[in-house]
């Protein structure tokens, strides 16, 4: 099915109203990830400055919850006294980590202190300890390790994201298998398209228009020779091994028009039956409802095993009313099934920066993973180039570059 914008929901984020506000507590990691833009130049902040950035964060971005992210950051020795401190705020604290070291006594702790619940990042290209030379299927053996641990400290929910590049695009559909037969465990699974800018082909330059070395940032190669992977593709391959998968809502790129940066949908099913998704009118309701009940837009269910509540959009939303059809037909030909609770699960993608030949990013637009630089909100996946040049870079492909030097010497 091709995507069309008027069939979804364009988020009502914005800069000052977003569900999501991405506080970086460290830029020190316990293992490499070859999609990761985050490099140790600092280590860890102080906790009083953290402190500052969630109240900064709570005043001027109106968050739904606290990303808490690095880095790793269940290495930041002051983890537990944070998450406790942003549960005071009456925010929703959420972990993103890579699990290595995720065991039971800290997840005890973090829950006891009131964190809502983790985003675990796992892929095969990370350098993890006894786990390389993996493939994605393989992996769900290390997921379902993670969901299990936190599913048994009961009352935390788990999202597990993954970098999507050209090599592990068809391996995707094992993720998705894994994720829905745990749909009782997991909330969400979110995938993330690579993406890098290239030495061999680009140049960059700061806000002075002086050129800089490319190199210095972790998210640049020496070249790169495979096609990027989109989100529209994300999305297609989804539907073809999910038929009851569908986007509902999503957010548009600053550059171009045709961008899908965030595709957001959600699947209704049972362990072992999947009935079908949520629709464009259940996540404006859900969106709509929440800011007007909380006075803020969601990014997380707290909870999976809503899914017997969103049938009741069935009279308004289409898709709803194909999965409740989908779900009557299951109860007639097997009436155990009443018993089995129905679920929700979230499945995001993301489509990472683009960059454009006049030197621009199409980036996300109203981000939701804006973070703190300086007394700044800026764009995290881009802060390095704040910390590394003072701005953003405007990088351009060197033949673009070389017809501009030509121009100017014309001139």
């Amino acid at each position: 099915m091709t995507l069309d914008k008027r069939q979804l929901y364009r988020f009502p984020w914005s800069l000052n109203d977003n569900p999501i506000a991405w506080l970086e507590v460290t830029d020190i990691c316990n293992i490499y990830c070859e999609g990761c833009y985050r490099q140790h130049m600092t280590g860890h902040k102080t906790l009083e400055q953290v402190k500052e950035e969630v109240l900064m964060f709570k005043r001027w971005r109106n968050p739904d919850n606290v990303s808490i992210a690095g880095g790793e950051p269940l290495i930041y020795p002051h983890i537990v006294d944070l998450v406790a401190f942003i549960h005071e705020q009456g925010i929703k604290p959420v972990v993103l980590t890579n699990g290595v070291a995720l065991e039971p006594k800290i997840l005890k702790e973090l829950k006891k202190a009131g964190l809502s619940g983790f985003t675990i990042h796992v892929d095969s290209h990370q350098n993890r300890p006894k786990w390389k030379g993996k493939n994605e299927g393989e992996l769900n053996e290390l997921r379902q390790r993670f969901a299990d641990m936190v599913h048994a400290e009961k009352g935390l929910y788990v999202i597990f994201n993954s970098t999507v590049y050209p090599s592990t695009f068809k391996e995707i559909p094992d993720v998705l298998a894994w994720g829905q037969k745990n749909i009782d465990r997991v909330q969400g699974l979110v995938f993330i398209t690579y993406r890098t800018a290239k030495l061999d082909e680009h140049t960059a330059s700061d806000a002075a228009d002086h050129q800089v070395d490319l190199s210095k940032l972790s998210y640049v190669k020496e070249h790169f020779d495979e096609e990027f992977v989109t989100s529209p593709e994300v999305y297609e391959l989804l539907q073809e091994v999910c038929p009851e998968y569908d986007a509902s809502g999503y957010l548009g790129g600053t550059v171009k028009h045709d961008s899908f940066k965030w595709l957001a949908g959600a699947v209704i099913g049972a362990k072992g039956k999947m009935y079908g998704a949520i629709g464009k009118q259940t996540m404006e309701v859900a969106q709509a409802g929440h800011h007007l009940l909380k006075g803020r837009y969601l990014a997380y269910l707290s909870e999976a095993n809503v899914g017997g509540w969103s049938f009741l959009m069935a009279p308004f939303d289409g898709h709803v009313r194909k999965a409740l059809t989908r779900r009557m037909g299951d109860l007639v030909r097997h009436p155990t099934r009443l018993l089995k609770p129905v679920y929700v699960q979230s499945i995001g993608i993301i489509q990472a920066p683009d960059l454009q030949g006049d030197g621009r990013a199409d980036m996300c637009d109203s981000c939701p993973d804006i973070t703190i630089y300086d007394g700044k909100f800026i764009n995290s996946c881009r802060m390095d180039e704040y910390r590394l040049f003072g701005g953003f870079l405007s990088v351009t492909e060197k033949a673009e570059r070389e017809q501009q030097a030509r121009e100017a010497q014309l001139n």
